[in-house]
């Protein structure tokens, strides 16, 4: 009981506090866990063991999930895993995209997500990789970083090539003051 309770205040919770013009917002939020603990003084949910996360496109899933509550609402979702992953949809076109990190933070409110300890992300074919990586889900910007201190020291970045059907038609030619019905003739 307490559990259905708990899922129905982060739902109407998550769905107030965020501002994405996503879809996925208005949907229900389903949580499986091996384990679950609400800590009433400081507005804690901890899951615990192969937790998984889902609402509309986005998946998440992680061996450690901590929701953090502010005013009532949902502020933030830290996870933790060997990695942690997260997957969503765009709203907008059929891509997908998919993060990877040792830690994972998504804060609804700004819509932005912390990735952290051997980070990736793949959106629209383009590959980053690095120690760590904030991505703004709302205009899809990233910043990425090496480790001075680790063994990741630089990112890496793949651009996918441009395909035929990304690629622009070049104009067709046409000579000054003839058409092509007309060069036939000469």
């Amino acid at each position: 009981m307490l559990f259905k309770r708990l899922c129905a205040a982060l739902l109407f919770a998550h769905c107030c506090v965020s501002l994405a013009i996503s879809p996925d917002h208005k949907e229900p939020i389903e949580i499986d866990a091996d384990s679950a603990e609400f800590i009433e003084a400081s507005g804690l949910t901890k899951y615990r063991g192969n937790v998984i996360i889902k609402q509309g496109s986005i998946i998440i899933a992680a061996d450690e999930v901590t929701i953090y509550y502010q005013n009532n609402k949902v502020s933030r979702i830290f996870c933790t895993g060997f990695p942690a992953s997260y997957t969503q949809e765009s709203a907008t076109d059929q891509s997908s995209m998919f993060a990877r990190a040792e830690t994972i933070e998504y804060q609804l409110a700004e819509d932005i997500i912390n990735l952290k300890t051997n980070a990736s992300l793949t959106r629209n074919g383009t590959f980053i990789k690095g120690d760590s990586i904030n991505y703004d889900l709302r205009d899809g910007t990233w910043k990425a970083k090496g480790d001075d201190l680790g063994g990741q020291n630089r990112i890496q970045l793949v651009i996918p090539p441009f395909t035929q059907s990304t690629r622009p038609e070049p104009p067709a030619f046409e000579p000054q003051g003839k058409t092509g019905q007309q060069l036939e003739e000469v």
